[in-house]
């Protein structure tokens, strides 16, 4: 019984520990800076990204073609499952718990901004490749 106690407990860290991890690496993503052109092309400016952002820049990110395989690795599904979570978290906590609903609301921008940087991405991925066509 013991045994089965601290193989649950462990399991159960390793979980966490994992979590942990890979929302730091997509935040990590989310916090670099944006192009010039993010803008231009979404008319978003970068310091006004919002949690209601996320739907279209995951849209419009979908929507532009990969460039490389390197590309199609960018968590976007992930983190899609994590806003909608993290979207009933804050619809759950609104009016009973406003901390954990604010807590929410940053994470749903911290999504956001992740979603901003890979459309940023793969703009800039796909300038790149029309620069090296037109160079030819």
């Amino acid at each position: 019984m013991v045994a089965a106690f601290i193989l649950v407990l462990s399991v159960v860290a390793v979980m966490e520990f994992a979590v942990a991890q890979w929302r730091s690496m997509w935040i990590a993503v989310g916090s670099q800076p944006l192009s010039d052109g993010f803008q231009t092309a979404t008319g978003i400016a970068p310091s006004a990204i919002r949690a209601e952002d996320f739907d279209l820049l995951t849209r419009t990110s979908e929507r532009l073609p990969f460039d490389g395989p390197q590309q199609r690795n960018v968590w976007v599904r992930e983190v899609r499952v994590y806003y909608k979570l993290m979207r009933a978290v804050d619809s759950l906590c609104a009016k009973s718990l406003p901390a954990a609903s604010s807590w929410a609301k940053n994470e749903l921008v911290a999504c956001a901004r992740y979603a901003a940087a890979v459309l940023d991405q793969r703009l800039n991925a796909n300038l790149e490749y029309a620069a090296d066509v037109q160079a030819f």
